[in-house]
């Protein structure tokens, strides 16, 4: 073994490629002949440099992912266990190992185990967890025995393979941020995530900028289906771009788990950044959910509220497995269920809102009549916010404070639209 450099560790050892770089080609360690024409003879070459100690960086083996990834090239050698021989990057002793990851994903990952660490939460970038079955892109210790995983996703996976992945880290105690670029990613919904725009490395690294948080972060919303509630639109009215003036409410009452950023409760000038909603969730004051299938985030206190309204989430339940129908030896794929590889053309992304609970409008709001101290029934809110008003307005008519302010805000915003 070559004294001047430090292997990859036996883990990473079996899937590293190589590429012989005076011909470009791709080498198969696991034949004699590499693959190649006249392979023979050139694994001979590469086993007599090693034996004569030619500097790594002189014998012509690179590392095709890094070239590819980083642009960058790096070297590698041959290392032999057991009869079987493998490439190894080149390092020196005490270099950090090389990573295939692109800079856009390793920037994320440096800036946000420093930022957890300058709100007080201790920070390892590449840390195994669950028994060694899950590698974390940034281990974050957080407040009462919380342990959350950051992993930022800026290529293309299956929806499967992110649930085999998360299902490793949720057994092992780890509470997962799934931090998505592309808003049609297959991984959003099925794991528990934050969407984010895609950033160069630059920006995140030199500029600093705050990094949005679009989606992924959601709110407990109720009240009745009105132009002056709560809610931007009737979930289960869809939205007709040939009429968009059309009246979008069903004037009933909606429980909902809408994105925060659809709801008219929201309040913040500059939204939630990616760095804000990390330390919060470190804190406990942001919890993950599963609903019907569907993940997301909740803040703690829309949690509490949301177990007391629909109860804990059911364990979650083993997959029955496909049982295929006719003749194994019959090649028809018709009869065979959708999967990741043979799968249906993807859905683009629409209102991710879920409705928990609905009643029609001629139900009563409130299971009894609101009464002041005198006994007299209290009115609603001339708002139609469906709740007993809290006082009287300018006019003398029953409304609530908020009511009122959030009318303005709509008709300020119509009055600059027109």
């Amino acid at each position: 073994m070559d004294d001047d450099v430090q292997i990859d560790s036996e883990e990473d050892l079996y899937r590293n490629p190589v590429v012989y770089e005076p011909t470009d080609q791709k080498l198969d360690l696991d034949r004699a002949d590499l693959g190649i024409p006249h392979g023979e003879e050139l694994r001979e070459k590469l086993i007599r440099m090693r034996g004569r100690r030619v500097p790594v960086d002189q014998r012509g083996l690179i590392c095709p992912d890094c070239r590819k990834l980083r642009n960058r090239r790096v070297p590698m050698y041959l290392v032999e266990r057991d009869g079987i021989w493998l490439a190894s990057h080149y390092r020196k002793p005490g270099e950090k190992p090389i990573s295939h990851e692109s800079d856009e994903h390793l920037a994320r990952k440096e800036r946000i185990a420093k930022d957890s660490e300058d709100h007080g939460f201790r920070a390892d970038i590449e840390s195994t967890a669950a028994a060694g079955h899950a590698r974390l892109d940034v281990r974050i210790t957080g407040a009462d025995g919380i342990v959350l995983g950051y992993e930022p996703q800026l290529s293309e996976q299956t929806a499967r393979g992110m649930r085999a992945r998360e299902g490793f880290r949720r057994r092992g105690g780890i509470r997962s941020v799934w931090d998505f670029a592309d808003p049609d990613h297959p991984g959003i919904g099925a794991v528990p995530y934050v969407r984010t725009p895609n950033l160069p490395a630059s920006v995140i690294r030199v500029q600093k900028n705050p990094i949005e948080v679009r989606d992924g972060n959601f709110v407990l919303q109720e009240g009745q289906c009105s132009p002056g509630g709560p809610l931007t639109r009737c979930p289960d009215k869809p939205y007709d771009p040939q009429n968009p003036t059309a009246d979008a409410y069903c004037r009933g009452w909606h429980r909902l788990l809408i994105p925060v950023h659809q709801s008219r409760t929201f309040e913040g000038k500059d939204g939630l950044t990616l760095t804000q909603f990390i330390v919060e969730a470190a804190a406990g004051e942001r919890v993950p959910f599963q609903r019907d299938g569907h993940h997301g985030w909740l803040p703690a206190q829309h949690w509490q509220k949301y177990l007391e309204a629909n109860g804990p989430t059911p364990e979650r339940q083993e997959r029955a497995l496909s049982v295929r129908q006719g003749d194994r030896r019959d090649r028809c794929t018709e009869d065979r269920p959708a999967s990741d590889v043979r799968a249906e053309p993807k859905e683009r992304r629409g209102s991710r809102t879920m409705v928990l609970e609905t009643r029609a409008a001629h139900e009563p709001v409130a299971a009894e009549v609101a009464l002041d101290a005198s006994g007299r029934q209290i009115p609603l809110c001339r708002f139609n916010c469906g709740m007993p008003a809290s006082m009287p307005g300018p006019e003398g008519l029953p409304e609530h404070w908020s009511c009122r302010r959030k009318h303005e805000e709509v008709q300020g915003v119509a009055g600059q639209v027109a």
